[in-house]
């Protein structure tokens, strides 16, 4: 599950990169050209495609978290470390958690606290 995530956000972010650099290079061409490039910029995609990155960390913690309450295997602490790094890099993608991730990030840590605790 944590694969297909981390495929999907891989995919996203080079979406927006691609919309981005295209926005860029259209604007310059435009802007040569005296031609207005402002509304390009106002689509807000790019803001909404981060925001469903968010999405998609929150219910992967919501289930990294699951998972880990109900197994006590040996990967789970790899799967929670794996689980921190994703939800890490989208953090920093989207440039913050929403109120909703903090809780999902805050429910993950203390199960990871618990994982400690039983070592």
């Amino acid at each position: 599950m944590l694969k297909r995530a981390q495929a999907l956000q891989d995919r996203l972010e080079q979406s927006v990169s691609n919309v981005e650099r295209t926005r860029e290079f259209n604007c310059k061409k435009y802007n040569k050209f005296q031609i207005p490039c402002q509304w390009m910029l106002d689509s807000g995609l790019p803001a909404q495609m981060k925001l469903s990155s968010l999405r998609l960390v929150k219910e992967c913690m919501r289930r990294i978290t699951k998972e880990i309450q109900l197994n006590e295997t040996p990967q789970t602490e790899n799967l929670f470390l794996q689980g921190v790094r994703f939800a890490y890099r989208v953090h920093q993608y989207a440039g913050g958690f929403d109120s909703e991730a903090i809780v999902a990030f805050e429910g993950m840590k203390q199960v990871g606290l618990q994982l400690n605790q039983r070592k």
